[in-house]
């Protein structure tokens, strides 16, 4: 047989068969990947789109489990230019326009759409607001064969056995774990708060810090979003209703404003003909919208509607006459002078009465435009602890620092250390389940406060999430007790 035999023989071996490859994607799920971006396993940190365009990652985001993008305030840099927003994640390419995203004004922050395969033939992912954001098909940059990856993202997401569950506690030792790592979290929260003041005056920081704790899970970036599209500042001198017009308006939640039309009676109710006569003669009517009914949740209870937030949030900058800080600083403050744990208990009851306001004209009796409801707070007790232990008091300790006054530094975190605990989440439940299995071992004998609970929220973010058992604090601080022989 001749050389030039044997070479064609060999390249009929290894001639592509000319057809589109198409991987097995039945196995593969969005969780995956999303692992796979948060990870950055690829072989090349100098990617490139489908449309040919370099792309550098250098941050690849924080992963959000709720609604909206899969991870937001990404790094990315794109032919050579900075950008900063959010990603999505998928499958296939397609899956964009089969989710509606492209209609959804709540992805218009998205930079980058990143897939696991390419199964579509737009070289760009169209937002609502009508631009164009590249696509990069990860499946070409894996670092590692795809089902060696997927086997290990499926042992790292497997429920597996803590390494406390079934143990016995030394309960006074697990309290000191939890307060310990509560303290960490409040100034891993104001360090974090910090760097916004290089953009952020207080009243600002405040402002849209109250905001985001205000929408819960589901509504918390657009009320973040809505803060800053109508500052702190343009509130001077409005009135309650006024802010109310600015604040519906610019979200896009007014009857006027929405995708379904609304009734007769809606429209004709005097308190919402003055909303909308405010809004039109307010300086953001003539503004190009920002924000559209799309952009927000109205799933879960009624109370925690949107519309009942920004009414919250009116009526408390209404409350507040011109700012916020002066609103609750003071009581902050005497916290210095307490010198008993009831005084200080008292101290955070009345930071609490500063938030529950009881509500006033329309939002007393509805929950949203048109919808009535049984007349409740604007902010429940349990969201107002929430705001305080994770808005109010880390602003009032940055404030502190500011002022190089290390009593109201000690004040902050004597109110932080006796903050009210919360109805749960589901990192405190889960954490619960982990630890607490015994009826002599629950939960309720640490006596638990907002510290401790955030202890334990950090504890699951920094330790359990990651499977970093081996440095558990629990473990390495002796709160299991020795088995007996």
């Amino acid at each position: 047989m001749s050389n030039i035999t044997k070479i064609e023989n060999v390249l009929k071996l290894f001639r592509e068969i000319d057809e589109t490859y198409k991987p097995d994607l039945d196995k593969i799920d969005e969780a995956f990947v999303q692992k796979l971006w948060f990870e950055q396993r690829f072989f090349n940190t100098n990617m490139e789109t489908i449309d040919r365009r370099p792309i550098r990652v250098l941050k690849p985001g924080i992963w959000n489990y709720e609604e909206g993008p899969d991870f937001m305030h990404a790094e990315i840099e794109i032919d050579g230019k900075l950008y900063i927003g959010d990603v999505e994640i998928h499958v296939r390419s397609s899956e964009w326009y089969a989710h509606k995203h492209h209609l959804n004004s709540r992805y218009n922050r998205v930079i980058l759409h990143a897939v696991f395969f390419n199964d579509d033939f737009n070289l760009r992912t169209r937002l609502q607001n009508g631009k164009r954001i590249p696509t990069v098909e990860l499946l070409k940059w894996v670092a590692v064969d795809t089902g060696d990856l997927y086997d290990d993202t499926k042992d790292t997401t497997t429920d597996g056995l803590c390494r406390i569950t079934g143990k016995q506690l030394n309960i006074e030792a697990l309290k000191g774990v939890f307060e310990s790592l509560g303290r960490e979290r409040f100034l891993e929260k104001t360090e974090s708060m910090r760097l916004l003041r290089t953009r952020l005056d207080f009243e600002q920081l405040l402002y849209e810090g109250i905001m985001e704790a205000l929408g819960y899970e589901r509504n918390s970036k657009a009320l973040r979003e809505l803060a800053q599209h109508v500052p702190f500042a343009d509130f001077d001198q409005k009135s309650e209703l006024e802010i109310q017009a600015m604040l519906f308006g610019v979200a896009g939640l007014l009857p006027s404003q929405r995708e379904k039309p609304p009734l007769p009676e809606v429209t004709d109710d005097p308190s919402i003909v003055a909303l909308e006569k405010l809004w039109r003669v307010s300086e953001y009517a003539e503004l190009p919208s920002r924000m559209t009914e799309a952009r927000w949740s109205f799933t879960g209870r009624p109370f925690n509607h949107p519309t009942r937030r920004i009414a919250a949030m009116s009526q408390l900058i209404h409350h507040c006459q011109g700012s916020l800080m002066m609103y609750f600083l003071p009581t902050c403050e005497k916290a210095a002078t307490a010198d008993t744990l009831k005084s200080l208990r008292t101290i955070e009851k009345e930071l609490r009465s500063l938030l529950t306001l009881e509500p006033t004209g329309y939002w007393e009796t509805h929950s949203n435009f048109g919808t009535d409801s049984s007349k409740a707070g604007l902010i429940g007790n349990n969201r107002a602890v929430d705001i305080i232990i994770n808005k109010i008091l880390p602003v009032a300790y940055i404030w502190a620092v500011e002022a190089g006054s290390q009593q109201l530094q000690e004040a902050v975190l004597r109110l932080y250390n006796v903050g009210s605990k919360s109805t749960g989440n589901k990192i405190i439940r889960k954490v619960d389940e982990q630890i607490f299995t015994t009826e002599a071992q629950q939960m309720r004998h640490l006596k638990p406060t907002a510290k401790i609970e955030q202890g334990i929220i950090r504890l699951h973010k920094n330790y359990c999430a990651d499977w970093l058992c081996d440095l558990c604090p629990i473990l390495e601080h002796d709160a299991v007790l020795p088995e007996e022989r």
